[in-house]
């Protein structure tokens, strides 16, 4: 574009001297330098470099889509070369326009917020490597989690779309809402709390007031896993009460 400028200009002042002209001439000639004074100064200003736009692309995506230590690589994808936007008097400003902090594809957002402000918008593929929880053994649905049924494994979780766990003690004693292949990445949608008392059960109840706790029988009318509020009927009064699930068989009552 500064070329195209500069080209017109050359052109438009071909052949033109002081000697030669008369003031009518000279007229035509200032007001085509005053209508082409913006352009002038544009292109004076320059053009945004292309990998300038790239590289705050990809320190933003280092910096906050990898955590501190994880193994990773971020690759930014390609602007058109035919792209010209006016070269910016600031720091450029980077903010991600889709929010996904697991990896995989993203779309970070790059903006010039001078005077005369532009934004565009980098693809970007980010692969972060991290040690999840995954099946050590096929199991049944049901099953609850145990220690040693669990493995470690890095995997790229920008290619894991449901999830994953890097703690032990998120998963551990959980139940299998279905089969698990051994191997299989361990997702949120593959365990529940499991049900610590049955309905029909024999419970035992505590009931506290105070400093006081007694413990009694009771038969729950339904059934839960921990924290969950279930009625519990009183095999000696009849009773019916409501308790919170505290552990396998127990409910606790408040007086």
């Amino acid at each position: 574009m500064t070329e195209l400028i500069r080209g017109r200009h050359d052109t438009t002042l071909t052949g033109v001297t002081t000697s030669s002209v008369g003031f009518p001439a000279l007229g035509v000639i200032v007001l085509t330098l005053l209508l082409l004074t913006p352009l002038l100064a544009g292109a004076a200003n320059g053009v945004q470099s292309l990998e300038s736009i790239r590289d705050a692309a990809r320190v933003y995506a280092e910096g906050q889509l990898l955590s501190p230590g994880q193994r990773g690589q971020v690759t930014i994808g390609r602007l058109d070369p035919r792209l010209r936007l006016r070269q910016c008097s600031l720091p450029l400003e980077t903010f991600q326009h889709q929010t996904n902090r697991q990896g995989g594809r993203t779309t970070i957002g790059v903006r010039c917020a001078d005077q005369a402000p532009w934004t565009i918008y980098v693809s970007a593929q980010v692969d972060s490597f991290v040690e999840v929880y995954t099946v050590g053994r096929t199991l049944s649905r049901g099953e609850r989690l145990r220690e040693a049924d669990l493995s470690l494994l890095e995997v790229n979780v920008g290619t894991l779309g449901h999830g994953y766990f890097t703690e032990a003690d998120q998963v551990v004693g959980m139940e299998l809402r279905r089969p698990a292949r051994s191997g299989e990445v361990l997702t949120p949608a593959m365990i529940t709390l499991p049900e610590l008392v049955r309905r029909g059960q024999t419970v035992t109840v505590l009931a506290s007031s105070g400093s006081a706790q007694v413990s009694m029988r009771g038969e729950a009318m339904e059934g839960g896993a921990m924290g969950d509020r279930i009625r519990v009927r009183n095999v000696q009064s009849q009773r019916v009460i409501e308790g919170e699930i505290i552990g396998d068989g127990r409910v606790r009552v408040r007086l």
